[in-house]
């Protein structure tokens, strides 16, 4: 066990390694252009710890090591650590991703086959199997995947999605629900999402707005703002940019609404340090964990984006081997092996 897993602070030598590190990642990052314009015109400082791109406004979290954000999506991930219980309060969660679906219904029908990055447990695709002819799922952490496949009898598999070498396998929908702003390197994701789509194929993603009036509101105490788990914080305009860039036309961009229960808000407050902690514990145990667990309520702050992107006609054109009728992992256990992760 390490220092850091142990709860001791590091020593010396160990804080030197990290700083090394920390140093070397910079000094990559610094000759790497903007994740969203491609500029080199460097960045800005904001809120201490984040950096503005001076060409479009992008801002994201460069002072990460590749190994160390790996480490984040451990078996605590869903049960304490980001969030408070993620399999117990599915009932509440399988509600949000009905939305989603009844959201995404409206600018495609629900239909053909479909592909979640990021699907840990699989509670979106369970939902989502009864409106779709083929739906799949990838993720690196190995607990939700176990539980997606044995538990549900999803096609999912635990494997980065860049790894994944798909042939001419098409899909025509991709989802990607809160990932994008997890990714160390979220353009090259979209981009092979659009190389994966049929013709006329969709991207549906949602993550938070920092150009939002609540952020804008927040400024650096912003709920979303906390690297390395979220390391990009895209605007309307820049996650526009980014698809556009990508030859994904985006057709929508509306506000997300999930359902929480009681129990998720104050768990989630309780996480976090300082007063707003104390205070959802003491809420929390005066209300009751039973009791906090059945009473929900629907919340949108209005800093949460739903997008929908369309892959553009020019770049279906020049792709090639997509017969347009390919499924990705077949319904038959036997035939799904040889995809599993080596």
């Amino acid at each position: 066990m390490s220092n850091s897993e142990s709860g001791d602070p590091p020593t010396a030598s160990h804080q030197d390694g990290l700083n090394t590190t920390t140093e070397m990642n910079q000094t990559i990052n610094d000759r790497a252009g903007c994740k969203v314009c491609g500029g080199m015109e460097g960045y800005n400082r904001i809120f201490d710890r984040l950096d503005k791109c001076r060409t479009c406004g992008f801002i994201t979290f460069r002072d990460f090591d590749e190994q160390a954000l790996l480490d984040i999506y451990g078996d605590d991930y869903f049960a304490g650590a980001e969030y408070p219980d993620y399999v117990g309060q599915q009932d509440a969660m399988r509600k949000s991703m009905r939305r989603h679906l009844k959201q995404m219904d409206g600018y495609n029908p629900n239909r053909g086959s479909l592909l979640e990055v990021g699907c840990a447990y699989g509670l979106f695709l369970d939902e989502a199997k009864t409106h779709y002819e083929c739906v799949a799922g990838v993720d690196i952490c190995e607990t939700p995947i176990a539980y997606a496949k044995q538990k549900l009898g999803l096609n999912v598999q635990c494997k980065g999605f860049q790894e994944i070498d798909f042939g001419d396998q098409r899909f025509d929908v991709i989802c990607l629900w809160d990932t994008v702003e997890h990714l160390s390197a979220p353009e090259a994701y979209l981009e092979k999402a659009a190389h994966l789509l049929n013709k006329g194929g969709m991207v549906f993603l949602t993550t938070g707005d920092i150009g939002s009036f609540n952020a804008r509101l927040r400024g650096p105490n912003w709920r979303q703002i906390h690297p390395p788990s979220h390391l990009h914080y895209f605007s309307k305009d820049t996650i526009r940019r980014l698809l556009n860039r990508l030859e994904l036309e985006v057709v929508g961009i509306e506000t997300a609404t999930y359902y929480h229960t009681a129990f998720n808000v104050f768990a989630s407050l309780r996480l976090r340090r300082g007063i707003g902690s104390r205070i959802a514990s003491w809420s929390l145990a005066l209300l009751g964990e039973k009791l906090a667990r059945r009473l929900g309520i629907w919340i949108n702050l209005g800093d949460i984006m739903f997008v929908a992107a369309q892959l553009k006609e020019a770049a279906h054109s020049r792709q090639s081997g997509n017969d347009g009728n390919s499924v990705w992992l077949p319904q038959d256990r036997t035939a799904s092996q040889s995809y599993r992760a080596s």
